[in-house]
């Protein structure tokens, strides 16, 4: 059955050859992907795809991915296919052995576009902001694709009513974790009123229903897998020596070679009754590791309003104000107010200044939240050689952040088509603010004087930090990313992408070692029909 499988994913591109396509096939979880390319309607068809190798969870992999795409009017269907074989040429098994590996073979299914009448998005969501950006601000389900794929969707509508429309949102849709909601109207729409006729106000909210629950728990013990010895043992999860022996049936638990004593070690009074007065020099200096259970969920909601009033709106040149007020349930309050956004000759610009609250952080849904929303914390005692395993969330950040005002700022420039340049910067201040600096930047080339090179992309960011450290650009708060397009042909490209993510696991402050970098690469040919 797989050989077939295999035969029918190689023979499809065959099928769609000659088929003409005007889409711009966007990289799923592409970290320089700022929006949502707006489609034309009409009857297209596409196939895009990778072959060569990627690397998930620090394996390498050979990688055969196929993206058959179809729009018909305002209805467009992407396929995401893919066969991920390890060095013996098995397929790995985790991609189809459950019902939703096949729900998450539908890359994206939509209709029209968020400013039409009704609309509606289910698949990946590689951009999300909702209002002006203080709860969701380019929230992207796919962050940690391919090793997490989710099946997000959006649905909502806009109605002639005053300008009266509603969005909900869900990060995947049947875990239903992170939500959100918008509801916005024109109240003087019928007024003619100049200026505030076109003024647009809205409430959002966002939710994680469970922020822990980024971790797997398979066997149900509340254990998270990550730090779980035995994943598929509800009654055991503890291995202090690391021989294969679960700490509850392990006679020597520090593995020191010396029976346990029967006061310290439950196990062993089980299994040798009365040992403990019979002469035998026995271990008292056991101390097992620890590990955090988790049994109930931990939420986390933000509210907002905000509202938009078009100034000037011209062929040439453009101009919007703006603002938006948002609560982080149990925390701080934090503000825009005044915002300005402008596209003017090659440059797209935003300024707007920002008023944040004690334990506030804006844009809190924003990239990179699905890595940051739950981070896993390893202590090793030097004292006893015993370690401690727990999670800590994103929402615990906010005890530390203190209230702060400031600006932010975002340039984009398209150089004649050559070069894109965008680089955002938030600075502000407060009495020990520790959390107050963002920096976001990218460059993207088209470099037509070499052949055949059709793009070169370098991204970087570092987010919600008390200095950018430009001393160790490899922090917990960072990302670096990039692709490198290389045409082969028409139709297809050599194309090599690389992401980093970093864990500080023993909280010393630097990025070292495998287990505190998450590297997300991929090398392959990309085609299109």
């Amino acid at each position: 059955m797989k050989r077939y499988l295999f035969l029918v994913l190689i023979l499809l591109p065959v099928f769609l050859m000659g088929q003409a396509s005007n889409d711009d096939l966007s990289v799923p979880g592409d970290p320089m992907l700022d929006e949502e390319t707006e489609t034309t309607e009409g009857t297209q068809w596409g196939m895009g795809g990778v072959v060569g190798a990627i690397t998930i969870d620090n394996q390498t992999y050979s990688q055969i991915r196929l993206q058959p795409e179809l729009q018909i009017g305002k209805f467009g269907l992407g396929l995401d296919i893919d066969l991920i074989i390890d060095s013996e040429g098995n397929v790995r098994k985790e991609d189809w052995n459950e019902w939703q590996d096949y729900v998450n073979k539908i890359l994206y299914f939509r209709f029209a576009q968020r400013n039409d009448p009704f609309y509606f998005k289910v698949g990946s969501i590689p951009d999300y902001t909702l209002g002006n950006g203080l709860i969701f601000n380019h929230y992207s389900n796919m962050t940690l694709y391919p090793n997490v794929k989710n099946i997000g969707g959006y649905v909502g509508i806009n109605t002639q009513l005053s300008g009266l429309g509603f969005e909900v949102f869900s990060h995947n849709v049947y875990k239903n974790e992170i939500l959100a909601g918008r509801a916005h109207i024109q109240p003087l729409a019928v007024t003619n009123i100049p200026l505030l006729e076109k003024l647009r106000i809205g409430v959002n909210v966002g939710i994680d229903r469970d922020q822990y629950a980024k971790y797997e728990d398979d066997d149900g013990d509340n254990i998270p897998d990550i730090y779980d010895k035995f994943p598929k043992d509800r009654n055991r999860y503890l291995d202090t020596d690391n021989d294969g022996v679960a700490d509850n049936d392990d006679i020597d638990i520090n593995g020191n070679n010396i029976l346990d004593h029967p006061l310290v070690n439950p196990f062993v009074a089980e299994q040798f009754p009365g040992i403990d007065s019979l002469g035998y020099v026995l271990d008292m200096n056991v101390t097992p590791d620890r590990a955090a259970a988790y049994t109930k969920k931990d939420e986390v909601y933000v509210y907002s309003a905000d509202y938009q009033l078009p100034l000037i709106e011209t062929e040439r040149f453009n101009l919007i104000h703006y603002g938006e007020i948002a609560k982080i349930d149990g925390y701080g309050t934090g503000m825009i107010f005044p915002g300005f956004s402008s596209k003017f000759f090659i440059f797209d610009a935003r300024l707007e200044f920002r008023n944040f609250g004690d334990q506030f952080l804006p844009g809190y849904f924003d990239r990179q939240y699905d890595q940051q929303r739950a981070q896993v914390r390893h202590i090793a005692q030097t004292d006893s050689c015993n370690q401690i395993w727990n999670l800590t969330t994103k929402e615990a950040t906010l005890e530390e952040v203190e209230s702060s005002l400031g600006w932010f700022g975002y340039l984009r420039a398209n150089l004649f088509n050559f070069m894109y340049a965008k680089i955002a910067y938030q600075d502000m201040y407060g009495k020990n603010n520790f959390l107050g600096k963002s920096l976001w930047a990218s460059i993207t080339v088209n470099p037509s004087m070499v052949p055949k090179l059709k793009e070169a992309t370098v991204y970087y960011s570092q987010t919600n930090t008390n200095y950018i450290n430009f001393k160790w650009l490899r922090n917990e708060n960072a990302l670096i990313a990039g692709r490198l397009v290389y045409s082969v042909s028409d139709n297809a490209n050599l194309v090599g992408r690389y992401s980093e993510y970093y864990t500080d696991i023993n909280g010393d402050g630097r990025i070292k070692g495998k287990d505190e970098i998450t590297e997300m690469l991929t090398f392959g040919v990309e085609f299109q029909f």
